[in-house]
């Protein structure tokens, strides 16, 4: 039991003794008793009551007991035994205290135990009782503290070991991520040496070197601006045209204001990483191909609720023709999740396919960068 109760149990006393002191000086004067009263007097139902510091100490230290169950049978044995006990022990120390102050030793002593009446024993009882009471509601309401405490401990520990879990599932996700990233690239270059065309091959290398720099510094990152992720697109893209020469075109549309919000690196990429792999790589490689076959990022900031919108659109040309024009690869089924670990339920990702076109729009708050 800390000091601290221990001091507040001694107090509590205290004042319930100077109380009762006053109170008896009260009625002598109000009523004419002819009865002395002096300091001592005050001193003697100061240190009577202090004496119930004991009890009420090991009535708080037995009820908090863990063993202690609160039940029936345990409230009424400890009761009874409590008060059969602690009565007696009472009243031979206030006699005692007594007869000390007022002088005639044992004789007097004996004499006061005796003639102990019943009224003063049912009043000293509801002092028992009403202590009972207090420390059994002590004692719950500390057990009730800790038991909350624990379980707020409890659910801080879930939510600590499931925020680590869903960490982990994040870098699961992005150490796959990367890979899958790479080896397509590494797919374009692989093209490129087998047509054995050195200065774009040249290129090519120098461009996969910027992206695999772009990956490895941003992998572990959960956020990145907008520039840098739209920069990292641009040159993937460009990646792309060494190897697939003038079959597309490329169209970056952007507000001023999107730049510096930001998203968790390879948000926009799998977008259009998807285009090529089901579309451009899949449609016929022709003159008409070539010049209506088109990729389009469009990025805005709604300035009344601060949503940016992010779309990426694709011209569908011949698509009937391929088995996996409409599929998803790894970056797309790894985007949703991603996205749902950083924005909650404050993002919108949704997919829109019409005759000649496919788009896919994504949209949540903005945020800035400090």
């Amino acid at each position: 039991m800390s000091r601290r109760i221990i001091s507040l149990i001694v107090l509590l006393w205290i004042v319930v003794g100077t109380v009762h002191s006053l109170s008896r000086y009260s009625d002598i004067v109000r009523y004419g008793l002819d009865v002395p009263f002096s300091i001592a007097d005050v001193g003697y139902f100061v240190l009577s009551y202090v004496f119930w510091v004991i009890i009420t100490v090991v009535l708080l230290r037995v009820m908090r007991e863990e063993r202690f169950r609160f039940s029936f049978s345990q409230l009424t044995t400890c009761f009874v035994i409590g008060i059969a006990l602690w009565l007696p022990i009472y009243f031979a120390y206030d006699y005692g205290m007594s007869t000390l102050i007022n002088g005639g030793g044992w004789p007097a002593w004996k004499q006061k135990f005796a003639e102990t009446s019943g009224s003063v024993v049912f009043f000293y009882a509801v002092i028992y009782a009403l202590t009972f009471t207090l420390c059994g509601s002590v004692a719950l309401a500390s057990r009730a503290r800790a038991a909350e405490s624990e379980k707020s401990a409890l659910e801080k520990q879930r939510a600590a070991a499931a925020l680590e879990l869903s960490e982990q599932q994040m870098q699961l996700m992005q150490t796959q991520l990367s890979p899958h990233f790479l080896f397509n690239c590494l797919s374009a270059i692989s093209y490129l040496a087998r047509n054995e065309d050195r200065k774009t091959l040249t290129d090519a290398v120098a461009k996969l070197g910027n992206l695999m720099r772009f990956t490895i510094e941003n992998a572990s990152r959960s956020e990145i601006t907008i520039n840098d992720e739209l920069k990292f697109c641009y040159d993937f893209v460009g990646l792309q045209t060494l190897r697939f020469g003038n079959r597309f075109q490329f169209l970056l549309d952007t507000d001023s204001s999107v730049g510096n919000a930001h998203c968790p690196p390879f948000t926009i990429q799998p977008l259009i990483e998807n285009v090529f792999r089901h579309v451009v790589e899949q449609v016929p490689d022709t003159p008409e191909t070539a010049r209506d076959q088109r990729i389009q990022i469009h990025a805005k900031t709604v300035s009344t609720d601060s949503t940016v919108t992010i779309s990426v659109t694709n011209t569908r040309i011949n698509l009937e023709a391929s088995t996996n024009s409409n599929g998803h690869g790894t970056g797309i089924k790894n985007l949703e999740p991603r996205l749902s670990h950083r924005y909650k339920t404050d993002y919108a990702l949704s997919f829109d396919k019409t005759e000649h076109e496919f788009r896919v729009v994504l949209s949540f708050t903005r945020e800035t960068l400090d």
